[in-house]
């Protein structure tokens, strides 16, 4: 027994097509106000752990040397300092050797991800020394390396 065909010729289709005229094209402003808030977004997960982390970590530590009359951080130098990782982290996770171990077993893409994320932390506080040391105190910058030796 056969039912109707599939592809009915006698009937119009299901569906009509717009005659509308094409919107006209996004400003650069809106454009850019997008891209801002879709790095907004993407930046606040992992800018609100590191700096719920940081601060815990400098709260502990100030309570450990408050016996000494001695205050180790900051509030703002944690904060920028989690802003500087959270961005660090999104920048990692953009590129594609971050994915090179994915469908290994678990432990291979777990140290890698780890190595990846400190190495590229790495880079992103030193180039904020590196700035701070060139354009702020202006040192020359061959003096860089023998100065982050010294103070290390």
């Amino acid at each position: 027994m056969r039912s109707a065909p599939v592809l009915d010729t006698d009937k119009a289709p299901g569906f009509e097509a717009s005659v509308e005229a094409p919107q006209a094209p996004v400003g650069i402003a809106r454009r850019v106000g997008a891209f801002l808030l879709r790095e907004l977004r993407e930046m606040l997960p992992p800018t609100i752990f590191f700096f719920i982390a940081f601060n815990l970590i400098l709260l502990t530590t100030n309570l450990l040397v408050a016996n000494y009359g001695a205050a180790f951080g900051s509030f703002m130098l944690v904060t920028g300092g989690a802003l500087v990782v959270g961005k660090a982290v999104l920048v990692a996770n953009a590129t594609q050797s971050i994915r090179r171990y994915d469908r290994a077993p678990l432990i291979r893409p777990i140290l890698f991800k780890a190595a990846f994320y400190w190495a590229v932390v790495l880079v992103a506080r030193l180039l904020e020394h590196w700035i701070r040391f060139w354009l702020v105190e202006h040192h020359p910058l061959g003096t860089f390396l023998p100065y982050m030796v010294a103070t290390f």
